[in-house]
Formats: structure tokens, sequence, C-alpha cells
């Protein structure tokens, strides 16, 4: 998994937004494709802000 905050001139059509609190997550289809759930925390420390991702994964039909 990567975190990028600098998305000028990057192509994002194909990502899925999610807000949690004032936070935007753009989810890319390839974890879309291959999680069955995940699950996003954010804390806040003054003037830091931090967020966690735990990610279940599924495994495709053979």
């Amino acid at each position: 998994m990567s975190v990028d905050t600098h998305l000028q001139g990057k192509n994002t059509k194909t990502y899925k937004r999610v807000f949690v609190d004032d936070v935007r997550v753009l989810v890319a289809p390839s974890l879309m494709e291959w999680a069955s759930s995940a699950h996003l925390s954010t804390k806040s420390r003054g003037l830091w802000r931090g967020f966690k991702i735990e990610v279940n994964h599924k495994h495709r039909p053979t």
C-alpha cells in the first residue's frame, strides 16, 4: 500500500472516493478487487493527523 499526497497531474478517475470525517481517501481499483473489506481509522494529535488502514484479503475463485 502507498500513500501519495501529491495528486496534481495524476489520473484518479478509476479510483473510488471514500470520505472519513473530513479526509478524502482514494481507493485503487486493484484494492477493491483483492480486498473483502477495509477499515480506516484516524487520529488527531495537535496539527498532525494520522490514519491506519486494515484490509482483509479475499481469495479469487479457482
